[in-house]
């Protein structure tokens, strides 16, 4: 009989100790929940003014992205303006080019037309001379 009671006292020891296990985890488990409902909650509280600030900035992009869309006709034809402007400065620069060219011929022509002429006159007034 002695070792009956022997074995009900081993078994329950064996539950007192498996009860207080227990029981200290069931305690960290109430505690974990209720620190991850706390958390839950102050994401909730938190992430709401940040996702209201995130859809203000994207309304603020989507209006300056539609301003830039708006100004890439304008852009373009700017573009354009300055292409054909270079253009013209080419076209200018080629025909200043032309005219100084035409000028030095004419500088050129016109002196070797006065050293003519002069040969001529010292011939002429040499023969009567």
């Amino acid at each position: 009989m002695e070792s009956v009671f022997t074995v009900w006292i081993v078994i329950a020891a064996v539950l007192v100790v498996i009860a207080v296990f227990l029981v200290r985890a069931l305690m960290e488990i109430r505690a974990a929940a209720v620190a991850a409902r706390c958390l839950m909650t102050r994401i909730d509280t938190e992430l709401v003014p940040v996702v209201k600030d995130l859809q203000g900035v994207l309304r603020d992009l989507k209006v300056t992205t539609e301003g830039i869309a708006s100004r890439v006709d304008d852009v373009k034809s700017a573009m354009t303006a300055v292409g054909e402007t270079g253009r013209n400065v080419t076209r200018i620069n080629a025909v200043i080019g032309n005219v100084a060219d035409i000028l030095t011929r004419i500088n050129l022509v016109s002196t070797g037309v006065r050293a003519a002429g002069r040969y001529v006159c010292e011939r002429i007034l040499w023969k009567r001379g």
